[in-house]
């Protein structure tokens, strides 16, 4: 009998993480033996303000919850078909995060950037993703 595949899915509060789910059930909500992990990684917070006076903890505590409430939306979806998640909240490099900890996984799943070449050139991870990472990946879309 086969162990626990271990996934690894990287979530951000964007349609193409969204669109990834209906992947993840399709091709493996009928096994009893698989282990989903969320992980959502904020960036670290840098704010200039004119005043010099800058609430850190206010603003880590509101990014905090917002992270918190990306990760809980996409649990609710898998929980609905019977996967149950586990939920990662980390502060930094997205890159950087995913593949320090992609080593303890099977798969990466990531979902398939926008086809805009300014989104791709600006926004995407996904090449970094794909070249660096330890462990196949799967680009759903």
């Amino acid at each position: 009998m086969a162990g626990v595949i271990k996934i690894l899915f990287g979530v951000s509060d964007t349609e193409e993480c969204r669109k990834a789910i209906p992947t993840i059930i399709k091709l493996f909500a009928k096994r009893s033996e698989i282990e989903v992990t969320l992980l959502h990684v904020t960036p670290e917070t840098i704010v200039l303000a004119e005043s010099g006076i800058v609430d850190y903890a206010s603003l880590e505590h509101i990014q905090e919850e917002e992270s918190n409430e990306i990760l809980q939306e996409f649990a609710k979806v898998f929980n609905t078909k019977g996967i149950s998640c586990k939920k990662i909240l980390k502060n930094g490099n997205p890159v950087d995060i995913v593949l320090e900890i992609a080593e303890q996984y099977d798969l990466l799943v990531i979902g398939a950037s926008e086809s805009s070449m300014l989104h791709r050139i600006f926004n995407s991870h996904q090449n970094s993703f794909v070249n660096s990472s330890p462990i196949p990946v799967l680009v759903a879309k």
